[in-house]
């Protein structure tokens, strides 16, 4: 008679659809950083179109197993590092830019042929070419959000730019639908009479600017504002207390993290694997109740973007161990999921990230046991 021993194959099984599921995550983050550094490299459509950008957005998260918005994030990030290694030399060249936009090549044109940002080439060429007695630097901010009264009027052009305006273009395109301002949501009226071919080409860039201009400011502040309050409802809902950032800031606390804790508390996240080599070659992990580890935390900071290796090393990871420094080890949340968590620094340890969501399961020094969406419950036998 043969006996099969169930214990040890649920066991094996469970290992090896851990094996499979970690390697299809690592393989999709490597397959979506591959795709945005081509598109980046070969300066894609997408870049200066909208409905291509979002078109094409889709495709390739399908493709690479990744949400469209962790990808559009993902995206983003990387193409930031693109801009800021572009934007000196864009800068120190900026005479041969602003002599082919007088003439007669629009800014929406430029940026393609550059490889740049619309939004932020047009930026450019405003600070270069409004007359400084008209609109001071200080008010560019102003003049990008409302390009049709700040840059409308031929006056606000220097007078050595006075011929770039001698290539006027239709404007009639631009306020086929209601335009919104980006700020107050109200629709922009459209103008009475002419305008400048500056103040049309500035708004053909804002539209055509997938990532970048006042709209995505708006967006990206309202987003991560909504998971501030997401995250406070959900630690509120928990019994778990603590103080806001704004709340420290009251008090005098400089260099603030999202949430700080009233008091330590220990959450249950997976471990970060420890892979060990078996007699057969095959590579072992953590199981069960092992897969996962208490760790104690102070604080969290919400991050409403998808962590990939080069911004959480150079960007997160730094900011997360100023708050280790003053107020203990932490937690970092990117809500809309991370890189392969072993390819992410954790400070030695002082730093917990997790995606998605707050971690399920927390502990009070009590011995309380705090869970989403469940009030209290005492468990004194969890141990850190």
């Amino acid at each position: 008679m043969t006996t099969v021993n169930i214990s040890s194959t649920t066991t094996t099984t469970i290992q090896e659809d851990k094996i499979q599921e970690n390697e299809e995550e690592c393989q999709n983050y490597k397959n979506a950083e591959v795709w945005c550094h081509r598109m980046i490299y070969i300066g894609h459509d997408l870049f200066f179109n909208l409905e291509t950008f979002h078109a094409e957005l889709e495709k390739a998260a399908w493709n690479t197993g990744l949400p469209y918005e962790s990808l559009h994030s993902f995206l983003r990030n990387i193409h930031l590092t693109h801009v800021k290694k572009t934007t000196h030399y864009i800068r120190s060249t900026i005479k041969e830019h602003l002599q082919t936009y007088t003439s007669g090549t629009s800014i929406l044109t430029m940026a393609k042929s550059l490889n740049y940002p619309p939004y932020m080439l047009a930026r450019l060429i405003v600070e270069n070419i409004v007359a400084s007695d008209s609109i001071s630097r200080k008010e560019i901010t102003g003049a990008m959000r409302d390009p049709v009264r700040k840059l409308g009027d031929a006056n606000v052009i220097s007078s050595r730019f006075k011929d770039s305006e001698l290539h006027r273009g239709s404007i009639q395109r631009l306020f086929h639908s209601p335009r919104i301002d980006p700020f107050s949501n109200q629709p922009i009226p459209p103008p009475s009479g002419p305008i400048t071919r500056l103040a049309v080409e500035v708004m053909e860039a804002i539209d055509s600017d997938p990532l970048y201009g006042p709209r995505q400011d708006r967006e990206r502040h309202s987003v991560g504002i909504e998971y501030e309050i997401i995250l406070e409802q959900t630690l509120s809902s928990m019994g778990i207390p603590f103080e806001t950032e704004a709340q420290l800031r009251i008090r005098g606390t400089a260099r603030t993290p999202d949430i700080l804790f009233s008091c330590p508390v220990g959450i249950k996240v997976p471990k970060r694997r420890r892979r060990k080599k078996l007699h057969n070659n095959r590579q072992d992990d953590d199981d069960g109740e092992d897969a996962f580890e208490w760790k104690v935390v102070c604080w969290i900071d919400s991050k409403a973007l998808f962590g990939d290796v080069q911004t959480h090393q150079t960007a997160v990871l730094p900011q997360a161990e100023t708050y280790v420094h003053r107020f203990g080890p932490g937690l970092v949340l990117y809500w809309f999921g991370h890189a392969p968590i072993e390819r992410l620094g954790d400070g030695h340890g002082d730093v917990v990230v997790v995606g998605w969501n707050v971690p399920e399961v927390c502990l009070l020094p009590t011995g309380e046991i705090a869970k989403h969406g469940a009030k209290l419950s005492f468990h004194p036998s969890v141990p850190f």
